[in-house]
């Protein structure tokens, strides 16, 4: 008596494709591989996109609180004496005065401009006086820097406009962050 043996591998499987399955779990490894790499840049974008946002929301602060010191520089120096002796009156010279704790005197270029400062004296024909400071004392030293200019009307009212910058030394750079106020009174 012969006994028949049956080779039951791969017998579900018409001839020639007995190999189909091979590479099915390295070709879903790939994908998988690739979706989580694919998911890690995403992530890795969003992170250098939220850094940017970050250190560009520090600069806009430098140059808004700059902006505010040029401000309450100028109401200081105009209301510290009657407004016919304010440091910005237009018929006497107001020169120097102080802001931040920088001496701020008549005639140095206002960096980045071709404007001298000027403070007071100017007269009815230029009642506008200009001053710019910057903002590196202290210990918290920035780059940060002011111009303000304070417009002595006919009228009896005075207006300020103070432009902040968070930095001074290179007015053509495309970071550079220029924030305003501007006061009538």
């Amino acid at each position: 008596m012969k006994i028949a043996k049956l080779n039951l591998k791969n017998s579900c499987l018409p001839s020639g494709r007995e190999n189909s399955t091979r590479g099915f779990s390295l070709f879903i490894s790939v994908i998988v591989m690739g979706s989580l790499l694919l998911i890690a840049f995403s992530v890795a974008n969003i992170s250098v996109k939220e850094t940017e946002f970050s250190t560009s929301n520090r600069e806009s602060q430098y140059a808004i609180f700059a902006a505010d010191a040029g401000v309450e520089c100028a109401l200081y120096w105009d209301a510290k004496h009657p407004s016919e002796l304010s440091a910005f009156a237009t018929s006497t010279s107001g020169s120097p005065i102080s802001c931040a704790g920088v001496l701020i005197g008549n005639g140095q270029t206002i960096p980045g401009t071709t404007t001298a400062v000027l403070i007071g004296g100017g007269g009815s024909s230029n009642p506008t006086s200009a001053i710019y400071f910057p903002m590196n004392i202290g210990s918290n030293p920035t780059n940060a820097c002011v111009i303000v200019t304070i417009t002595k009307n006919q009228n009896g009212s005075t207006y300020i406009s103070s432009y902040g910058y968070n930095q001074c030394a290179n007015p053509s750079d495309p970071r550079r962050v220029e924030r305003g106020i501007e006061v009538t009174y």
